[in-house]
């Protein structure tokens, strides 16, 4: 069964990752250990194909924020849930 995607587009140019509640278990076991910034940084170099990190690497923070924040919401997660 294939996974469904987060699709998003910034300054014209789209990309995907996978829905924020299917990423895949060993990111999310990677990630429980390190610290919280760093753990920011990793789901992304994890989650995303070449590609997407393109993309990603030329947006500015409050767009990065924008990100996360429709990433969290079209999967029905809110920020501060475990």
């Amino acid at each position: 069964m294939a996974l469904e995607k987060f699709h998003h587009e910034f300054d014209g140019k789209k990309f995907t990752l996978p829905k924020f509640d299917q990423l895949p278990f060993g990111v999310i076991r990677k990630l429980r250990k390190l610290p919280d910034e760093e753990q920011f940084f990793q789901m992304f170099e994890l989650a995303a194909d070449d590609k997407a990190l393109a993309v990603i690497d030329t947006m500015g923070m409050k767009d990065i924020e924008k990100l996360v924040e429709d990433w969290q919401k079209d999967a029905g997660v809110t920020q501060g849930e475990s």
